[in-house]
C-alpha cells in the first residue's frame, strides 16, 4: 500500500480524536524531530498525565468480535478505495463511424458500425451504411445509380464516402467501383434531386433480412452466456475455492510440525519475563499442545508458528540452512484493535504518518518500542507477508485458510538482569482476511530454540 495522499489538520485532528487510542510517540522522534498528531485504537498519546480515565473496553464475545472485524473489514476496503490513483481521464470516443467490411467476397461494401441499427436520414431519405454498401456492389442494377445522384448532399452519404474512399487507396476493388458510381452519377448532372426518395425495394429487403439474421445471432449468443453464467456460478457455489499450502507449512525434513503435536518446554524464560515484560506465558506449564500451524511468507523468507489453543498465543520460528530453528520467539497478544473509519485506517497504515512502520511504536502505558525491521530514522511501508494456517476441523480432516499480513516488528529493552530475557517484542499487524480485517498488536520475548522439544517427525 504504497500510495501517497496529503495530510490535511482536520484529518490530523480526527485521527487524534478518534477514540481509539494508539498513536505515535507523544513526544518528537530524535530521529525525526516532529510529532504527528495520529491516534486509533484505545490508545491516545500521553500529554504529561491523562486527563481521563482510559475508556471502559468490555470483553467481547465471539460474536462480538466477528461483528467489529466484518465492520473494519469494510472500513479497509473503503480506505484502499480512496487512496488508489484515480484513472487519467480519456478522451471522447470519435463520432465518426469507423469502416467494416460490407457484403460480397471482395470486402467492397463500405458501412458504418452499427451499420443496421443506425440510420441517417435527410427530407425522409434514408441512407444507411449497409444499404449504400449493398447499393454499390449492384450498381448496374436499375435504380442504384439513382439514389446515389438523389442523396449526394446529404451529410450520411458524405461521411461514408469518406470512409469508402480512405478503404479505396489499399482496395483495388473499391477503387473500381467508385470510378464506376462517380461515371454513373455524372451522366446523371442536371437532373432534379428527390433527397426524399426511399431506396430500391428489393436493396432494403436484403439490408433488413441481414440485420433481422444478425439480431437473432445476437440474442442466441446473449442467452447462451448467460445459461453459461448460471451454470458456472451453481457448481462454484458447491466448490470452495482450494487455498494452496506451501510446503514449508510443515517445517523441513530436520524439523517437522503437525497439527496436534506436543511441546514440551522449559517455564523459566517465562516465569523470569512475566516482572519486566507484557508477555502472557503458556497455560499448562512444561507441556503444551499445538492447535494450529502456520507460515509467513514473504518471497523467499518463511516464518513458521506454532498455535497453541485458546488464543493464548504462538511460538514463531525461522529455520537456518540446516532445517534447525536458529530463532524461536514467544508472542502473546496483547491487544486486537478493529478500525471503524478510513481515518483509523489511516492512523495504522497512511504512508506518511502510520503506526505500522514508524521509527517507534509507542503502547498504551508509553513505552517507546525501536523497529527491528529495517531499522532507520523515516516511517517505512510494513512487510508484506501471506500467512497461511492450518487446523483441524470437527471431522479431524485438515483445513486451510490464507490472509495478509503488513507487519512491522519492535523491541526494547526488558532491563532485567540474566538470565531473564534481555529484549521485549512488540510485533504489530494490520491482517486482511477478506472480508474481515483488524489489527494485532503481539508482545514477545527470544526462547532458546533448545529449550523446546522439536523433533523430526514424519506426517
Amino acid at each position: 500500500m504504497a500510495v501517497m495522499f496529503a495530510i490535511s489538520a482536520p484529518q490530523a485532528e480526527g485521527w487524534a480524536r478518534s477514540g481509539n487510542g494508539y498513536s505515535l510517540p507523544s513526544s518528537p522522534s530524535p530521529r525525526t524531530g516532529r510529532r504527528p498528531s495520529v491516534g486509533s485504537g484505545g490508545y491516545s498519546a500521553p500529554t504529561g498525565s491523562y486527563s481521563r480515565p482510559a475508556p471502559y473496553s468490555a470483553p467481547q464475545s465471539g460474536g462480538d468480535q466477528a461483528v467489529s472485524r466484518s465492520q473494519s473489514g469494510s472500513a479497509l476496503q473503503n480506505y484502499r478505495a480512496q487512496q488508489a490513483p484515480k484513472p487519467d481521464p480519456q478522451p471522447a470516443p470519435a463520432t465518426a463511424a469507423q469502416p467494416s467490411p460490407g457484403y460480397g467476397s471482395q470486402g467492397y461494401a463500405p458501412s458504418y458500425a452499427p451499420s443496421y441499427s443506425q440510420s441517417y436520414g435527410s427530407g425522409g431519405g434514408f441512407v444507411q451504411g449497409a444499404l449504400l454498401g449493398v447499393l454499390l456492389q449492384s450498381l448496374n442494377q436499375p435504380g442504384r445509380d439513382r439514389y446515389f445522384y438523389d442523396h449526394q448532399d446529404d451529410p450520411a452519404y458524405r461521411q461514408w464516402r469518406a470512409q469508402a474512399e480512405q478503404q479505396a487507396q489499399t482496395d483495388a476493388g473499391m477503387r473500381q467501383r467508385l470510378v464506376e458510381l462517380d461515371q454513373k452519377v455524372a451522366e446523371l448532372q442536371g437532373q432534379p434531386r428527390n433527397p426524399a426518395a426511399p431506396p430500391p425495394a428489393d436493396a432494403a429487403a436484403q439490408v433488413q433480412k441481414k440485420s433481422g439474421s444478425v439480431i437473432w445471432i445476437v440474442v442466441f449468443v446473449g442467452i447462451a452466456l448467460l445459461v453459461l453464467l448460471f451454470v458456472w456460478r451453481r457448481r462454484m457455489a458447491g466448490h470452495e475455492t482450494a487455498v494452496p499450502v506451501p510446503a514449508s507449512l510443515s517445517g523441513s525434513a530436520a524439523t517437522r510440525f503437525r497439527v496436534g503435536m506436543t511441546l514440551p518446554m522449559d517455564p523459566s524464560p517465562f516465569i523470569l519475563a512475566q516482572a519486566s515484560t507484557k508477555i502472557r506465558p503458556p497455560e499448562g506449564g512444561a507441556m503444551a499442545s499445538v492447535a494450529a500451524v502456520g507460515v509467513l511468507e514473504d518471497g523467499s523468507m518463511a516464518l513458521n508458528r506454532l498455535y497453541l489453543p485458546n488464543n493464548q498465543g504462538f511460538f514463531q520460528l525461522h529455520l537456518g540452512a540446516d532445517g534447525r530453528p536458529d530463532e524461536c520467539r514467544w508472542f502473546s497478544q496483547l491487544d486486537e484493535v478493529t478500525p471503524a473509519s478510513n481515518e483509523e485506517w489511516a492512523a495504522w497504515l497512511d504512508p506518511a504518518q502510520g503506526m505500522i512502520g514508524y521509527p517507534q511504536f509507542q503502547t498504551k502505558d508509553g513505552r517507546l518500542y525501536d523497529r527491528i525491521w529495517a531499522p532507520g530514522e523515516s516511517r517505512i511501508e510494513p512487510r508484506s507477508m501471506t500467512e497461511t494456517i492450518e487446523t483441524l476441523d470437527a471431522a479431524g480432516k485438515r483445513a486451510t485458510s490464507n490472509h495478509k499480513v503488513m507487519a512491522m516488528l519492535y523491541a526494547g529493552p526488558t532491563g532485567a538482569a540474566s538470565p531473564a530475557p534481555q529484549a521485549e517484542y512488540i510485533l504489530v499487524a494490520a491482517i486482511d482476511a477478506g472480508d474481515r480485517a483488524w489489527v494485532e498488536i503481539h508482545a514477545g520475548i527470544d526462547i532458546r530454540p533448545d529449550t523446546i522439544t522439536l523433533p523430526a517427525t514424519h506426517l
